[in-house]
Formats: structure tokens, sequence, C-alpha cells
């Protein structure tokens, strides 16, 4: 019979079994922004060539890329698939950077409850996006609910509801978690699914004899 655990006991078993950190490498801050629209849809490996190409076009400067032509903007990330889409919002969110002079350490001075709403008026920016910019590049305390952390959970025998809810429920959990921890967890949710196909092979992992109960 799996043993019944908590969201806290789940990240302290991860925890003890992987390494989690220097999870996301990133040159700088703004690698890691952009690297979070070149992502959707898509794999590491077409991401990895768009953000060489977005380099050395840009240096990854938010300015260099805001005044960028469209369509150079375009066929410079054209790797990552759905260029279009994803060359307005690479552009929307430099604009939005602009109006604090793209200064990353002043945007980290602003509640993050203003920093998520702002960001998710910007167009192309949806709450998983959001919410993985303030993780790692605002450094604010945030839970990732995205597709892994869905799947994990799902095979804990825990099904999690639509987005804002789930995010409510599970930050609800882990009331002494700091920013750290939580960076930590996204990544270890996220390497545990790169590392075993779920559902089919979760029996084989060291999680197969748990099973995540949220309190209510």
């Amino acid at each position: 019979m799996p043993t019944t655990i908590s969201l806290l006991d789940l990240y302290n078993i991860m925890y003890d079994h992987m390494d989690p950190n220097g999870w996301w490498p990133g040159r700088s801050d703004w690698e890691v922004i952009w690297s979070t629209v070149l992502i959707q849809n898509t794999n590491w490996k077409n991401v990895d060539k768009a953000l060489k190409q977005l380099y050395q076009a840009t240096n990854f400067d938010p300015e260099k890329i805001l005044t960028m032509p469209l369509d150079d903007l375009k066929q410079t990330i054209k790797s990552s698939g759905s260029y279009t889409r994803k060359a307005a919002t690479i552009q929307n969110l430099a604009a939005y950077f602009q109006q604090y002079n793209f200064d990353l350490e002043a945007v980290q001075l602003q509640p993050k409850e203003k920093l998520r709403k702002e960001l998710l008026a910007i167009k192309g920016i949806g709450p998983e996006t959001a919410d993985v910019i303030l993780l790692y590049a605002i450094q604010k305390s945030e839970f990732v609910v995205d597709t892994y952390s869905r799947r994990l959970f799902a095979c804990l025998g825990c099904e999690i509801p639509a987005y804002e809810r789930a995010k409510k429920i599970l930050e609800a959990q882990l009331p002494r978690f700091t920013l750290r921890s939580y960076q930590n967890f996204h990544a270890m949710i996220v390497m545990f699914n790169q590392e075993n196909k779920l559902p089919d092979d979760f029996s084989k992992t060291f999680l197969a004899n748990y099973q995540l109960k949220l309190q209510e």
C-alpha cells in the first residue's frame, strides 16, 4: 500500500535523490527571459539553436531586441517554431521592461503580485510563462503549475484543478518555502519527467510507493 506524503515530504524525498543545482543555466537573466518564450511548444534542442542566433544578433540586450526589425527577429529565432508569434511576444516583453529602463534590479524591487499582473497583461504571456520569468529571472517565489507537475502529481494519485486554483492550493502547502526551494522543486519535477517516461515508467522510480495528499 502506498505511503501517504505531503507536498513538503515530496520535495524532501526528491531532493534526497536528485541534484537540481544549476539546472537552468544562463549567460544572463535576459537569456532566461527570452528562453521562456522560445521553449513554448518545442524542445530545448530547437531553443538552443535559436538562443545562439539571438545572442549573436543582440547579445540578449532587450533594447537591441526591441529596436530590431520584426522580420529579422523572426528569422533569428526561426528554429524554435511558431516564430511569428514568439518574435512578437519577445518584443512585447522587451517593451514591458523598457518602462523599468531595462533594469531587472529595479523590477525585482516591485511586489510580485504587481509584476505578475503586469506580465499577464502582455500579449503572448500566459500564467506558466509569467511564473517561470518571475521565479528564475526576477527572483520571486512562485509554484509553476506546468504539464510536468500535473503529470507527476497524477502518477502520485493527486489530480489538481485549473492553473490559478491549483497554484493557490499548492503554495498554501508550503508556507515557509524559500525562493531557492521553489526553484529546486520546479527543476526536480522537470528533471524527473525528462528522466522517466510518465506514466509508463513511474512504477520503476523512487517515488513509486508514495501517494500525494494535499491539505484542504
